[in-house]
């Protein structure tokens, strides 16, 4: 019989912290607002995407098995173009900053929440900078501190603890089984008008969302690093596409269910199908997801997964940043415990993001462009370069792509292909005035 430790432990792997970074707030905001605004009828995206999840970052993650000598960026500098490696670049290190200093936000509200002490809008500037390094220095120390084996540990922990918190917030919508069940049944449910606008929620938006916070360029250009980290080889392709299927199928899957389903049961039926704009809001609408007396820590369970979240997708956002800079500069990418400059690079990039957070006030206009950035530009050309990569003899020798895994990946690129189709309408309207 498997032991809890023995279970543990075939979890622990790049799958396992990639998994737990796209377990983030930004992934908790939109499945829970496809709950929130549309119940239970979107539940089948979930599983729609997760096989080109799944295949597609397991792909990427065996040209790091197999060219463990070289970084991603250095390999599409030699094998396709050192002009895109460096728009990809430039794109990704500041919107990762500005990710960074969001998820730091979200952990300093979601902290707050969970001590019972005032919002941060009621702290001084200075207490709230103050606030914001602390944490970030916290979670410096307790997933980084001890190489890379520790902090695999750590995230595979912290994916779990994510996994149970929103396990225990939807429990109770689990007496609407037979409705969510008829969820997984595809089917396009009705735009939702808001109340005072002209702008209802449309469906296929929020599928959108769903699907982006899974589909990320972080996911496909960070993973062959830390396999390359992990010591993965071609010996152990079979055991990482394992690893990937629990991780990022099952854990991820489950969780983002749970999420869409504590959405659906604690939302949906308040007006305008709730409407919040900090952790603080967020979390005491799940007073009642819980029953009798237990209902007081609906909104304390919430804000712990949340907090997780956030800490999560902070680590993974900075961690792929610094290989990818240290990478292009050509220096040593490697994150072990003698690599200083690693340590010293991620220290400065995580506690800068840490000052600047409370001054969370950037120009619309930058915004826009970063944020357009990722979306529109990196995540087909991540698609892109894992495609050519993948199907070069050079790169790849024996193990080139099967036809089913290219077939998921073109599945994945024309998803990210609409997904810039959809947002750029509305970044011109907002760049244009």
């Amino acid at each position: 019989m498997r032991t809890p430790v023995a279970f543990f432990s075939n979890l622990v792997g790049p799958a396992a912290v990639m998994a737990a970074g796209t377990m983030g707030a930004g992934a908790v905001a939109s499945f829970l607002l496809a709950g929130a605004w549309f119940r239970y009828d979107l539940l089948w995206v979930i599983l729609a995407m997760l096989p080109v999840f799944v295949v597609s970052v397991d792909t990427a993650s065996r040209i790091g098995a197999l060219n463990p000598g070289q970084g991603m960026f250095a390999l599409v500098r030699s094998r396709i173009s050192s002009i895109l490696a460096w728009i990809i670049l430039l794109l990704v290190v500041p919107v990762h900053f500005l990710v960074t200093m969001g998820q730091i936000s979200v952990m300093s509200s979601a902290f707050l929440t969970l001590t019972g002490l005032p919002a941060s809008s009621s702290l001084s500037l200075g207490l709230e900078v103050l606030l914001c390094v602390s944490l970030s220095a916290a979670v410096l120390w307790l997933v980084f501190s001890r190489g890379y084996e520790r902090m695999q540990r750590v995230m595979t922990l912290l994916m779990i603890l994510m996994l149970l918190c929103f396990l225990v917030v939807a429990l109770r919508g689990l007496v609407e089984l037979p409705a969510i069940l008829a969820g997984f049944v595809p089917s396009l449910p009705s735009d939702l008008p808001v109340p005072g606008s002209d702008s209802p929620r449309i469906a296929t938006s929020s599928i959108i969302a769903m699907v982006g916070a899974a589909v990320a360029p972080a996911a496909l250009l960070g993973m062959p690093y830390m396999c390359a980290d992990d010591g993965g080889s071609r010996e152990e392709l079979a055991l990482a596409f394992k690893q990937a299927v629990i991780n990022m199928g099952f854990v991820f899957g489950a969780y983002a269910i749970l999420v869409v389903v504590a959405g659906g049961y604690a939302l949906h039926s308040l007006p305008e199908h709730a409407s919040f704009a900090d952790v603080g809001q967020a979390s005491a609408v799940f007073r009642d997801a819980l029953p009798g007396v237990f209902s007081t820590l609906g909104p304390v369970i919430f804000s712990l997964g949340l907090f997780t979240a956030a800490m999560t997708t902070l680590v993974v956002a900075a961690q792929v940043t610094i290989y990818f800079m240290l990478d292009m500069a050509g220096k040593e990418w490697r994150f072990s415990s003698d690599n200083r400059l690693y340590h010293r690079v991620l220290l400065g990039f995580v506690l800068a993001a840490a000052a600047l957070a409370p001054f969370w006030d950037f120009p619309a206009l930058l915004k826009v462009i970063l944020l357009m950035g990722i979306n529109v530009v990196v995540i087909p050309l991540a698609f892109v370069i894992v495609l050519v990569l993948v199907n070069s003899e050079d790169v790849m020798r024996e193990f080139k792509a099967e036809w089913w895994r290219n077939l998921l990946l073109i599945v994945g690129l024309l998803t990210s292909l609409v997904l810039a189709v959809d947002k750029a309408p509305h970044y011109y309207q907002l760049l244009m005035g």
